[in-house]
């Protein structure tokens, strides 16, 4: 910003519009009032260039200091003038100093970023190879990832696999007998099957030898000593016999395993003696050969067989209504048996009494007829027919003694049996109304009943059926020998005659 001066000429001065003056003259008027505008103006101008300087001279850190104006105050336009011009040469020598560091600086500056491209090209033809060889090195990198990565994923399914089937197989072997004998390959196998890592060589070579080993030992009859929990809970130590994955028995009787527990139990009740004897057989026996007792469900029929009820249970379980089926059932077995053997007699003596019909004896029926016909009279043919079946009418009773007894027996039986069904099913109704049918406990003796009375009707009335037929087979033979005899008797009678009315005509 430039100051405001007049400037006074002498001599002639031109302009148009101006008053023209002598030379030598001062308008002191115009003269004070421009000193006072320019002394205005240059306060304003001491402001503005104090700013600019404290702009423009502190960021570069400049070590000149500019004095202020208005420490001396001018006291004329010239001095002013003068005054204002050093401080712009001092300006322009410090903007001059400033370029010069500047160009200086931009110089430096060049030559710093010349020696760096040429650095940077030095270093691109240096990395040029490596640059090549890290992408090879990432392309590799990918694919190794990915085969890592795809063998981690088989790794891990076989991880998966070799823990569900160590965990089938330590579920399968835990049902075994084998276990018994061979507690600690149940944990062997539990640690197997919860393995959170890849299994080791030792790992694998365990499981398979443990299949291996319950392959083996399911055709094996091995016997050791071990302990089972007998019927009152004591542990007993003897020897066992385990016949493959079937059966473990001891001179006690047959043993159940327990999965749970991993024990051998002896069961309170056993299965028929015949099972028993064969396990006695088997232990006291020295031979090579013997019989053993199989259990293909691995305990489950040996543990039904020592449940079934016994017949004493069975009658138990029918009631009163059973005993009186079985006490007519007795007794008509009694009398059958005595009717058959009674019947046997007479037809023993019977044939015997055939084979000599000259001499009859009392003793037996058709002697007894013999008998009876030796002494009837021959004067009447009719007489005589219906004399000698009024003789065998009379051993008819005694021949038929007890057939009806039987064969009511065998008829009032299965009635009895349906009598307990129906009751049994009342009581079951009973049950059921009272407590519902949510345990079928409440239910089982009114079934029980019902059905076991059914049961031994049948049992009962079957064979004394069979016996009824076989003792009315018997008495009817007898009869029919009887019926052929007084047949035999009444033709002879007929001979006899008719020989003797031939013998009177020819006389």
């Amino acid at each position: 910003m430039a100051a405001a001066v007049i400037r006074v000429q002498s001599g002639n001065t031109r302009g148009r519009g101006c008053c023209e003056k002598p030379a030598g003259t001062e308008i002191t008027d115009v003269a004070s009032d421009g000193r006072s505008r320019a002394m205005s103006l240059y306060k304003k101008l001491c402001t503005f260039s104090l700013i600019c300087g404290l702009a423009f001279i502190a960021p570069l850190n400049s070590a000149s200091v500019v004095a202020s104006p208005m420490d001396a105050a001018p006291d004329s336009l010239q001095a002013l003038l003068e005054q204002v011009k050093q401080q712009r040469q001092q300006e322009k020598n410090e903007l001059l100093q400033r370029e010069q560091r500047f160009k200086q600086a931009q110089k430096q500056q060049k030559i710093l970023l010349d020696q760096a491209r040429s650095e940077k090209l030095k270093h691109e033809r240096t990395l040029q190879p490596l640059q090549r060889e890290l992408e090879m090195g990432t392309q590799e990198l990918a694919a190794l990832r990915k085969d890592l990565q795809e063998k981690s994923q088989n790794l891990r399914d076989l991880q998966g696999a070799f823990n569900r089937i160590a965990g089938e197989v330590a579920a399968t072997l835990k049902q075994s007998m084998v276990s018994a004998e061979r507690p600690q390959r149940n944990a062997d196998l539990a640690r197997l099957a919860a393995l959170q890592t890849l299994p080791e060589i030792g790992d694998l070579e365990l499981l398979w030898l443990s299949m291996q080993d319950e392959m083996t030992e399911s055709a094996q009859i091995a016997q050791y000593r071990g302990e089972y929990v007998d019927a009152s809970g004591a542990i007993t130590t003897a020897e066992l016999t385990r016949v493959g994955l079937f059966t473990v028995f001891s001179r006690d009787g047959f043993l159940r395993y327990v999965p749970e527990s991993n024990e051998l139990l002896l069961p309170a009740r056993q299965p028929s003696a015949r099972y028993l004897d064969a396990v006695t057989n088997w232990s006291a026996s020295a031979s090579a050969m013997n019989v053993a007792v199989i259990d293909p469900t691995r305990g489950a029929l040996i543990n039904q067989l020592s449940h079934s009820p016994s017949v004493a249970e069975r009658v138990e379980q029918a009631g009163l209504i059973g005993v009186i089926i079985l006490a007519l059932g007795g007794l008509g077995a009694i009398v059958a048996l005595w009717r058959v053997c009674w019947l046997s007699w007479v037809s023993l003596k019977v044939n015997l009494q055939l084979k000599s019909v000259g001499t009859p004896s009392d003793k037996n029926p058709l002697g007894r007829v013999l008998i009876k016909a030796g002494g009837f009279s021959t004067d009447n043919d009719e007489n005589y027919q219906f004399k000698l079946d009024e003789a065998v009418l009379t051993e008819l009773p005694a021949l038929e003694r007890g057939q009806n007894f039987i064969k009511l027996l065998a008829a009032v039986a299965p009635l009895l049996g349906l009598l307990g069904t129906v009751t049994g099913m009342i009581l079951t109704f009973q049950s059921i109304s009272l407590f519902g049918n949510g345990d079928p406990k409440l239910m089982a003796g009114g079934i029980s009943q019902a059905l076991m009375t059914t049961v031994l009707g049948l049992v009962v009335a079957i064979p004394l059926l069979f016996s009824h037929s076989f003792v009315v087979s018997l008495s009817r033979s007898l009869v029919q020998r009887l019926d052929e005899q007084s047949a035999g008797l009444l033709v002879r009678r007929l001979e006899q005659v008719r020989a003797g009315s031939g013998r009177s005509g020819n006389d």
